[in-house]
């Protein structure tokens, strides 16, 4: 398999499981734990969120802002992190939960 066809395939099969991970956690955790090599996909939101401190400390440094407007960014940058931190909270509650199910087998 040549490296660009690999590298497409790895792209498809980690964005079909975000998206999966996205609308429906419950049914793609139960087949992420019967598939262990995409565990790291879980775990996507933590990359996400490293990405978006530090697209945040470069937008910082290069856009000053004032008054109103940097209190509406604030208060985006705050929901955006709340619901990270949720989402990837609720992934790894799940996949506890069916590992733990899968032991008990």
């Amino acid at each position: 398999m040549k490296k660009s066809t690999f590298l497409v395939f790895i792209a498809y099969i980690w964005t079909k499981t975000l998206l999966g991970l996205t609308f429906y956690p419950l049914m793609t955790i139960r087949q992420v734990t019967r598939r262990p090599v995409l565990i790291p996909t879980i775990f996507s939101p933590i990359m996400g969120l490293i990405a978006f401190f530090a697209f945040g400390r470069i937008g910082a440094f290069l856009i000053n802002v004032y008054e109103l407007k940097r209190e509406a960014i604030a208060l985006i940058l705050s929901t955006v992190l709340l619901s990270i931190l949720l989402w990837q909270a609720l992934l790894i509650y799940l996949l506890i939960s069916f590992l733990t199910g899968l032991r008990k087998k």
